[in-house]
């Protein structure tokens, strides 16, 4: 499932990212060129502006009206319409910040990137080719994990997180 969420779903944008679903998102964009990036990457568009979603909907376009303001609302109504298996998440896979894949990185690698005592703590580096991100298992990863616990219940697939 590919999705693109529109300017006012950011925070939205950024947990599924996290989640490793492939999910677009632009702060500025005209509602012209997200109809076509919709239409040429066959993903499904995530809005809460009801007349875009309409336009879509008549082009025969899928598209998710979200009701709520709230990111932790919004992923649920997303999980529970599109998200129906759990080897569709991915935790920790993409980049929350532009969307595209991580790959592991060695420490030698990345070293003078990174604060010293990373390096000390830290055997698992992970790094975003699309913007140059770097990411590691520090204390916020749990929290996160515990934050889509308390949100998605028994749809976070707890036992498949390997980080």
């Amino acid at each position: 499932m590919k999705f693109l969420a529109d300017r006012m779903l950011g925070r939205l944008a950024k947990k599924l990212r996290m989640l490793g679903i492939d999910t677009m998102y632009y702060n500025i964009i005209e509602e012209g060129e997200i109809i076509e990036i919709v239409v040429k990457e066959k993903r499904v568009l995530l809005t809460r502006d009801s007349e875009l979603h309409s336009r879509c909907m008549k082009k025969g376009l899928e598209s998710f009206l979200l009701k709520s303001n709230y990111w932790d609302s919004q992923l649920r109504a997303v999980f529970h319409r599109f998200i129906n298996r759990s080897d569709q998440i991915n935790f920790l896979t993409r980049c929350s910040h532009c969307n595209s894949l991580l790959e592991s990185v060695s420490y030698k690698k990345i070293k003078y990137e990174v604060p010293e005592y990373v390096l000390f703590t830290n055997d698992q580096f992970l790094k975003c080719y699309g913007c140059g991100q770097l990411y590691w298992k520090g204390s916020h990863v749990k929290n996160i994990i515990n934050t889509f616990i308390e949100v998605l219940g028994k749809d976070f697939p707890e036992e498949r997180i390997k980080y």
